[in-house]
């Protein structure tokens, strides 16, 4: 019954499925969206998207590409004229593809310390597949031609590998227009089997803070119990301040703090379909980062979690999914990728009832394997 209408069209394609040939060929495809089509230029696009107050987006994952409209309900049937003809008849005309090249510059300008080093701690751990990063790397700038990036897509734009989505529409409405989407049938090439690698990455930078990522491995999504328990365990290492401009929460902030200086630190848990990386990002001044990360790995070593800790973890986990679900483009990217993942959507009210189901024994299993495993840094 919601007044503004989302309807996406994910697809099984993101960095993941870059070679070092066309590696960033993903990120340029991420600010190539909306470009003119073989039915539209790209004035047309975005002018009559606009006339009906709507907006065209595209995000994307290591494993997949969403592109998305919102609009209001009563002309939904605009946004998607113009999202699906944007998915499956992109032309990527050189000139075109040349005029984008300032936005992707200027997003790799404006990268965080923080997501650098996480996109080092997925190349230090993966290499390749899930090492691939989700921003172009600086010497691929430029270097994405017309072909390549229909080589790309033909590749694995197909409809074995889509799925359509949509919040506040009804399924016969998504139905019908689900024709107007047109990819070459086939699921496409099959992924690489990730293999994790306690590797280390340095990169230096000018300025006095230091930005360290550590990780080990675990098991992807599609185990789903194993999975709540590292995302409950995050939440017990700390996901940073509950109370704005306050100091951190959990285990690994008082460990950061404990080594003097000024240093905080948070747990992180990035899951994927057959892997995932669990650990801290900490982030300290230069002369103190030495003691500090010393400090957060004695502590993921040697964690040992509360009844009262898991309580907590489960009702801060709730929260955060029930927020996603608050943001409509947020739930049909989560709706998606849990589509791709595992071919079905997890029903909003299911979530309490595996949540509720996962022991302090089995956050104590998820600990006691991040305690024994081998790390991979970046920093």
């Amino acid at each position: 019954h919601s007044p503004v209408a989302t309807i996406g069209v994910v697809i099984k394609a993101g960095s993941r499925n870059e070679t070092y040939e066309n590696a960033g060929v993903s990120h340029a495809l991420r600010v190539a969206s909306g470009l003119s089509t073989k039915r539209n230029t790209s004035f047309a696009i975005c002018k009559n998207v606009q006339q009906v107050g709507g907006a065209i987006s595209c995000t994307q994952g290591r494993e997949h590409t969403l592109y998305a409209v919102q609009t209001t309900r009563d002309v939904a049937d605009v946004g998607i004229e113009f999202l699906t003809d944007s998915v499956s008849n992109s032309m990527y005309k050189p000139w075109e593809v040349s005029a984008t090249l300032p936005r992707l510059k200027l997003e790799l300008a404006t990268r965080t310390p923080a997501t650098q080093a996480l996109e080092m701690l997925h190349q230090a751990a993966f290499r390749s597949g899930l090492g691939n990063g989700l921003y172009c790397p600086s010497h691929m700038v430029g270097s994405h031609s017309t072909a390549s990036l229909s080589q790309f897509t033909a590749k694995h734009f197909t409809a074995g590998r889509a799925a359509l989505l949509g919040v506040g529409i009804s399924h016969s409405a998504l139905t019908k227009y689900a024709e107007l989407l047109k990819l070459e049938s086939g699921s496409g090439p099959s992924n690489v089997a990730t293999k994790f690698t306690a590797a280390e990455l340095r990169q230096e930078t000018p300025g006095g803070m230091a930005y360290v990522a550590l990780g080990a491995q675990t098991a992807g999504a599609v185990n789903v119990a194993e999975a709540m328990s590292n995302l409950l365990l995050q939440r017990i290492l700390g996901s940073g301040p509950s109370v704005k401009y306050g100091v951190g929460s959990g285990l690994l902030s008082a460990a950061a703090a404990s080594a003097g200086g000024n240093a905080a630190a948070s747990g992180i848990c990035q899951m994927y379909s057959d892997a995932g990386l669990v650990g801290a990002l900490v982030v300290s001044e230069a002369s103190c980062a030495g003691k500090a990360v010393s400090a957060v790995v004695s502590a993921l070593r040697s964690v040992s979690v509360t009844d009262e800790q898991v309580a907590g973890a489960k009702n801060r986990l709730l929260a955060d999914v029930y927020s996603v679900m608050e943001n409509p483009l947020e739930m049909v990217e989560d709706m998606g990728v849990q589509l791709l993942v595992s071919g079905d959507v997890m029903p909003v009210e299911k979530y309490p009832e595996i949540i509720k189901a996962i022991s302090t024994a089995d956050v104590q299993a998820a600990a006691k394997k991040l305690a024994g495993s081998k790390l991979a840094m970046a920093s």
